[in-house]
């Protein structure tokens, strides 16, 4: 018998067709296999740890089949030392059963970083050092010096801090500049329509202070506050255009669009000299 004569039997025609229909089969069952290995656990959805404590972590996840692990430990005033400061994925994520969590949390206390010089340097030198060594540039007061600008002290809580002291870390720092003239001016910025961040920095340029911070009803949780403008402040430059150099100008902050639609018209006071 040839090959062709027994490519057209019955035999090959029923071997072939056996085989076409075992693969199919296997392909159809590997399939299947396959989804349902890949949608197993895709369903656990990460709940929110932030706040909780290891033990609170431990006891959440094992019940939903995930595990975690702790990848950094940051200190912050607003949370609890020792608990979930933050978590990767976030809350809400979903993932498949015996997943890693990494979670942050606050550390039980503050770094410590000895305080740097900024006495006898100018006050633009002194905000630069003081942001890089992770501390907070705070309020701003003038002293009578022939050394205008220039750092003649440095605070912490109304105290005079020495260089090298050991400080928390994030500390706020006020500083005393000269003025070589009392009552010593500077123009008030209009700040509608900035956030917090964008005001410091313009107020820092006029040697000014933020005062009274104050967030209107649309602002409800803490995350808001970031995303929050000015729609008002005072003094308010529409009214004083002028105020002595270290004043505190109060701001009132809010995130309802129809506040700050129109911005105020800026008007001279009539006894402005400009």
């Amino acid at each position: 018998m040839t090959l062709k004569e027994f490519f057209k039997t019955k035999t090959f025609k029923y071997n072939a067709l056996a085989v076409v229909g075992v693969t199919t089969f296997l392909i159809v069952l590997n399939m299947f296999a396959l989804r349902i290995y890949t949608d197993h656990g895709e369903s656990i959805e990460i709940p929110d740890l932030r706040g909780k404590t290891t033990a609170e972590v431990s006891q959440i996840l094992n019940k939903i089949d995930l595990r975690f692990q702790i990848r950094d430990s940051v200190y912050s005033h607003e949370t609890a030392p020792g608990t979930v400061l933050d978590h990767f994925p976030k809350a809400g994520m979903k993932v498949k059963e015996n997943r890693t969590i990494f979670i942050t949390l606050c550390a039980i206390s503050q770094e410590k970083i000895p305080m740097p010089q900024l006495t006898d340097i100018s006050y633009r030198q002194a905000i630069n050092i003081i942001e890089s060594s992770g501390l907070i540039a705070g309020k701003v007061e003038y002293k009578p010096s022939e050394f205008p600008n220039l750092v003649l002290e440095q605070k912490s809580e109304g105290r005079e801090i020495p260089v090298g002291e050991i400080i928390p870390k994030g500390s706020v720092i006020d500083l005393v500049l000269g003025s070589n003239s009392n009552g010593e001016t500077s123009l008030v910025p209009t700040l509608f329509g900035q956030n917090l961040t964008e005001a410091k920095l313009s107020l820092d340029e006029v040697f000014l202070n933020i005062g009274t911070i104050t967030y209107d009803e649309s602002v409800l949780y803490k995350a808001q506050k970031g995303k929050a403008m000015i729609f008002k402040q005072s003094p308010d430059p529409a009214g004083v255009f002028e105020v002595q150099k270290g004043t505190a100008i109060d701001l009132w902050l809010t995130i309802d669009k129809s506040k700050l639609e129109s911005k105020p018209e800026e008007e001279k006071p009539d006894n402005s000299f400009f």
